[in-house]
C-alpha cells in the first residue's frame, strides 16, 4: 500500500459524512499502517491533520458498539493508532486532548476498546505528569464506578445463565452503561467497559500509581475508593462453573487478586482506613486462595499479598483462618506448576503464621502441623532453608505441646507429638551421615 501523500486532504475526507463506513474504515487502516510517519520530522503534521479527525470520529461520527461490526473495528483502529503515538516533546500540546478522549471512549465504549484506553491514560500520566493532575480525578470516579457495580457484574456473568436463551445485543449509545440491560458476551457481542473484570483488573495498577504520584489523592479518595475494594474481594462468585463460563470465571478472580495487591500495598501508608477491614481482607485472601484457579502467578501474587499482610499487625486477622491454610490444597494449589514454584514461599509463609499463635493451636491442629513440616523437612525437591525453616519451627512447638498436657490423654497425646518431632530430626540427621561426606568431598 502506497504512503499517504496529502495528510490534510486525506484527513478532511476521513471525516466527511457522507463517507461509507467501510470506506472510513479503509482509509483508516491506510493511517495505522503508514504509522511510522510519526517517527519522523512530519509528525507534527500528521498530529495537527489526522487528531482532529480522529477525535471526531471517536465522539461524534461513531458510537460505541457492543456487538462485533465494521463499526466497531473503526472505533478499535483509531484507539490502536492514539496508543501507538508516540510519547514526544511533539504530542505534548495534544495531550490533554487525548487524555479526555482516552477517557470518554474508556467509560462509555466496549471492554476491548476501554482496555487500550487504560494503556492510552496510563502512558500519558507516566509521561506528561507535572501538567496533568487535573485530569486524574475522573480517572478515579470511574475505577469507583466499576467497583460499585463489580457485585452486579459478577451476577450479570454467573447468575441463571444459559448461554443457549441469549438474545442479540442492540446497540447502545448511552453514557452510562451499568444502567443499560446488556446480555452475557458471547456471539460476537461485545462486554461493556463498566461491566469487565478485564478493565477492573487494570485499573488498580494505575491507581497506584496515581497515590504514588499525587498524594493528596489519596486522602479524598480513599474513604470511597476503599470500602468498594473491599466489598468486591468478597463477592464469592459461583460455586459450579459452567464450561462456558470458565473464561469469566477466570477473570473475576484475576480482577479480585489485583484488588487484594492493591489493598496489600496500602496497609502501611493507610492503616487507619484499613483498620475497619482487616478481618473481612484477610477471610477474603484466604477464600481466593480456595477459589481461584491453579494459576502460578495468580496464585504467587496472592501468596505475596499475604506475605504483606504478616509484615503487619493486620496478621491478626489470618490466625483464626489458620484450619484453612493448613490444606496444602488451599495453600499451594493443585497443579503441578504451582506445586513446583509456590511451595518455598507458602511453606515459609505457614510458618510465619503458625509460629505467631502456636500457644494457642489445639494437639490436633499440632499434629497436622507436625505432620506437614516433617514430611517437608524430609522432602529433597525443597532448599536446605526450607529444611531448616521447618526444623526451625518444629522445635518452637516443643514448649506449646508439653504445656498441653494438662490430663492423662493429652498427656499421652502432646507425648506422641513430641515423640515424632524427635523422630523427625532423627531422621534428618540420617540423611545427613550420607550427604555431608558428599558434600565436604565435593567442597574439597
Amino acid at each position: 500500500m502506497s504512503p499517504i501523500q496529502n495528510f490534510e486532504q486525506h484527513s478532511r475526507r476521513l471525516v466527511d459524512p457522507d463517507l461509507p463506513i467501510q470506506t472510513r474504515l479503509e482509509m483508516v487502516v491506510e493511517v495505522r499502517d503508514s504509522l511510522e510517519i510519526a517517527h519522523t520530522a512530519e509528525y507534527l503534521n500528521f498530529l495537527k491533520c489526522y487528531f482532529p479527525a480522529f477525535s471526531a470520529i471517536l465522539l461524534d461520527i461513531t458510537k460505541p458498539q457492543l456487538i462485533d461490526n465494521p463499526e466497531h473495528k473503526l472505533r478499535n483502529i483509531v484507539v490502536e493508532i492514539l496508543n501507538r503515538l508516540p510519547h514526544s516533546e511533539v504530542l505534548r500540546p495534544f495531550v490533554q486532548d487525548l487524555l479526555k478522549v482516552a477517557m470518554q471512549v474508556l467509560t462509555t465504549d466496549n471492554e476491548e476498546n476501554g482496555l487500550i484506553c487504560i494503556r492510552i491514560i496510563f502512558d500519558l500520566l507516566r509521561n506528561f505528569r507535572p501538567t496533568l493532575e487535573n485530569e486524574v480525578q475522573p480517572f478515579l470516579d470511574f475505577v469507583c464506578k466499576i467497583y460499585q457495580v463489580f457485585r452486579f457484574t459478577v451476577s450479570h456473568f454467573f447468575d441463571n445463565v444459559k448461554m443457549e436463551e441469549v438474545k442479540p445485543v442492540e446497540t447502545s449509545t448511552s453514557s452510562d452503561q451499568s444502567l443499560t440491560p446488556i446480555a452475557p458476551v458471547g456471539n460476537g457481542q461485545l462486554n461493556p467497559s463498566t461491566r469487565s473484570f478485564k478493565i477492573i483488573t487494570e485499573s488498580p495498577l494505575v491507581v497506584m500509581f496515581l497515590f504514588q504520584l499525587y498524594s493528596r489523592l489519596v486522602q479524598t479518595n480513599i474513604p470511597h475508593l476503599l470500602p468498594l475494594m473491599v466489598a468486591a474481594i468478597s463477592v464469592p462468585g459461583p460455586e459450579n462453573v459452567p464450561s462456558h463460563l470458565k473464561p469469566q470465571f477466570i477473570e473475576l478472580k484475576g480482577a479480585q487478586v489485583k484488588t487484594v495487591s492493591f489493598l496489600t500495598y496500602l496497609l502501611k501508608s493507610c492503616a487507619e482506613y484499613i483498620r475497619p477491614h482487616e478481618e473481612s481482607i484477610c477471610k477474603s485472601i484466604v477464600n481466593l486462595l480456595v477459589t481461584c484457579s491453579d494459576s502460578a502467578s495468580i496464585r504467587k501474587e496472592l501468596l505475596v499479598s499475604l506475605k504483606h499482610v504478616l509484615g503487619t499487625d493486620f496478621k491478626r486477622g489470618l490466625f483464626p483462618l489458620i484450619d484453612t491454610l493448613l490444606d496444602e490444597r488451599v495453600l499451594v494449589g493443585t497443579g503441578r506448576a504451582c506445586f513446583e514454584s509456590l511451595r518455598p514461599l507458602a511453606y515459609s509463609l505457614l510458618a510465619e503464621i503458625v509460629h505467631h499463635v502456636r500457644g494457642d493451636l489445639s494437639l490436633s491442629q499440632l499434629s497436622r502441623i507436625i505432620y506437614l513440616f516433617s514430611r517437608n523437612m524430609h522432602d529433597s525437591t525443597l532448599s536446605l532453608s526450607i529444611h531448616t525453616t521447618c526444623a526451625r519451627l518444629m522445635l518452637n512447638l516443643v514448649e506449646p505441646i508439653f504445656e498441653k498436657g494438662v490430663d492423662q490423654q493429652s498427656m499421652d497425646e502432646a507425648r506422641i507429638l513430641l515423640g515424632r518431632i524427635l523422630d523427625a530430626f532423627v531422621g534428618k540427621f540420617s540423611t545427613f551421615k550420607r550427604t555431608i561426606p558428599q558434600v565436604i568431598l565435593f567442597l574439597s
